[in-house]
């Protein structure tokens, strides 16, 4: 049995993180985050249609810096999306599902949250449900997921779970830098030692009713990062010689972004970098809503969720 309107070709963008602060270990051992995420023009293309074949089926092209696993095709964040649908909806049926790769994997961009978040927006209203339940159902399959489902540029908060639209304006050109070099997310946090109801550190201003206090670049993940991989200094180093308006590390890495004011400075920037033997992209920032956000108010939220996991 299908779901009609199930077909469909969908892209998944990418995100940056602009700011992160690790406040702590929350007594459960999640991590307690702060974060301002920015939705990207780079994003995935997802083919996806019904499949008779009993299972879903699944295949991906890729071009990005490193080598992807090869487990990747048999498990992966899409695959456990519709997993997770069907436990919802059994009357959705299998699906074929191929995925042109833009972004690169494990680097720190979201790539593998947002396409199982664009499978759940895609999918979930189709099926019926209550975006409550998709937000509960994204944070399941991981921390950034339910970043995916809401504004483009948002306040991110908890271990993703709270999302706050963004009160101030980010505009420009960006260049991201990725080095190729594998660093998991799960090493970069254990590097931090935080052990179960440790704080790191306080809030700190209340960015939303002051952003402009709000220190784009900032990355606690950023040490420990450098700790477990010291060539990443190379990159920084690099990255922090463009001239832009701001830089940083996103998410756990191992890619950095620069912000630059206009397009043509970007482009500069860009060409710097060719000597490099990294990989490397000049795009923009992507804070419309044409994927639907407003259809899932993002206003605080803190589903409740049993045996929910985390990776960090």
């Amino acid at each position: 049995m299908g779901v009609e309107g199930a077909s469909a070709f969908l892209r998944a963008p990418a995100k940056i993180n602009l700011f992160l602060k690790v406040l702590g270990r929350r007594p459960d051992g999640y991590h307690e985050l702060l974060s301002l995420m920015a939705r990207l023009t780079l994003a995935d293309e997802i083919r996806l249609e019904p499949f008779a074949g009993g299972r879903d089926e699944f295949s991906f092209d890729y071009a990005g810096p490193g080598q992807p696993d090869p487990a990747f095709v048999g498990d992966n964040l899409v695959l456990r999306a519709l997993q997770a649908l069907r436990a919802e909806k059994p009357e959705l049926g299998f699906f074929r599902v191929h995925i042109q790769k833009n972004i690169p994997l494990a680097a720190g961009l979201g790539g593998g949250s947002s396409d199982a978040a664009t499978i759940l927006r895609h999918l979930g209203p189709l099926l019926g449900l209550e975006p409550g339940r998709l937000r509960a159902l994204a944070l399941a399959l991981g921390s950034d997921v339910p970043f995916f489902l809401g504004p483009p540029l948002a306040l991110v908060r908890g271990r993703g779970e709270i999302l706050s639209p963004w009160p101030g304006a980010v505009t420009g050109e960006l260049i991201l830098v990725n080095p190729g070099i594998a660093l998991p997310t799960g090493r970069v946090f254990q590097k931090l030692a935080l052990t179960k109801g440790q704080e790191n550190n306080n809030l700190g201003p209340d960015f939303r009713s002051r952003p402009d206090l709000l220190p784009l670049g900032q990355n606690d993940l950023l040490a420990p990062a450098l700790d477990l991989v010291p060539a990443l200094g190379e990159v920084q180093a690099t990255v922090a010689g463009l001239g832009s308006l701001a830089f940083g590390l996103s998410g756990s890495g191992p890619t950095f972004w620069a912000l630059f004011g206009e397009a043509a400075a970007a482009r500069r920037a860009w060409r710097e970098l060719e000597t490099k033997p990294w990989w490397s992209v000049q795009i923009g920032l992507d804070l419309s809503d044409r994927l639907g956000a407003d259809r899932w108010p993002a206003m605080d939220f803190e589903p409740k969720i049993d045996g929910a996991s985390s990776s960090g």
